[in-house]
């Protein structure tokens, strides 16, 4: 994807970017299975960082080598109705693949990979270049979230804010609609409490133009005074709530739950590991902050 650098100084020069004009109607429901995404290389995968009007490029991963850097944890461990999984984690040919599948047992297998202790940024402007092929039943996401989020209750300039720069699902929670053109953006906070907090905007490219199968960058510019978030470079939603004045990690993960906002998991669960089609790859991840 050809990114001109004035464009990207143009949107980053200011701290507040006008709201999104509206939401963009969803397409109309369809019955179509997810196909595997085209086999084609990504294309122009690592163009020059070129740094904004007041800003510098503090941390990326380019996914270059075949393992995940030092930067990243892959967790191991049960979560809602999978199990996150080093196994479902791979790096190769310059991009990082997060693939669920169902093993022999009926268990759901996914990736979760975080920079909790390792990277840790408070504000600045986080993007990456992600291409999804999600089916129902689980969603893909690219997300910053708080080590103490909901710890104090109530504060979540303090607390921290889980800053859901993209979330991606095929259908929504009654698995009639299809949203695997849409691109959802949230904030949670006071996350451990029954309670907890959320804002969320959900849109479409113009023209309805495909997500699901398709690169684009999702980014998200975070200053102390709110959060504009971006698709390909263009501003898509500015809000002010819930601003968060903490250190916070990224994370790259896939989940499955059954019956929740995401629809119902395909019978049969989602093929094994070499023949599931269900997934994230990732081309890079990049943070810049102002000087």
């Amino acid at each position: 994807m050809n990114r001109s650098a004035w464009t990207r100084a143009m949107l980053l020069a200011a701290a507040v970017v006008a709201p999104c004009c509206g939401l963009t109607p969803p397409p109309e429901p369809s019955a179509e299975q997810p196909a595997a995404p085209p086999e084609e290389v990504p294309g122009d995968t690592n163009p020059a960082a070129l740094p904004p009007p007041g800003y510098q490029l503090v941390w990326q991963d380019d996914f270059d080598g075949e393992a995940l850097g030092p930067d990243w944890t892959a967790l191991s461990a049960p979560r809602l109705d999978a199990i996150a999984t080093p196994e479902a984690v791979e790096v190769h040919g310059g991009l990082l693949t997060l693939t669920t599948f169902t093993d022999t047992s009926g268990r759901h297998h996914t990736g979760f990979i975080g920079t909790q202790g390792t990277v840790e940024v408070t504000y600045g402007y986080f993007e990456a270049r992600i291409r999804f092929n999600d089916s129902p039943g689980g969603w893909c996401a690219f997300w910053i979230d708080s080590p103490t989020n909901g710890d104090p209750m109530g504060d979540p300039g303090a607390a921290g804010v889980e800053i859901d720069v993209v979330e991606h699902r095929a259908t929504d929670q009654d698995g009639w609609l299809a949203l695997r053109d849409m691109s959802a953006m949230n904030l949670n906070w006071d996350r451990t409490a029954s309670s907890r907090q959320n804002v969320q905007k959900i849109v479409a490219l113009p023209g309805n133009a495909p997500i699901q199968g398709a690169w684009h960058v999702f980014g998200v510019l975070w200053t102390d005074a709110g959060y504009t978030f971006y698709i390909d470079d263009l501003p898509v939603w500015t809000t002010a709530a819930a601003i968060s004045h903490r250190s916070e990690y990224l994370q790259l993960t896939c989940e499955v739950a059954s019956a929740s906002w995401a629809g119902y998991v395909p019978a049969g669960g989602y093929g094994s590991r070499e023949t599931s089609t269900t997934r994230m790859e990732v081309d890079w991840v990049r943070v810049w902050q102002a000087r």
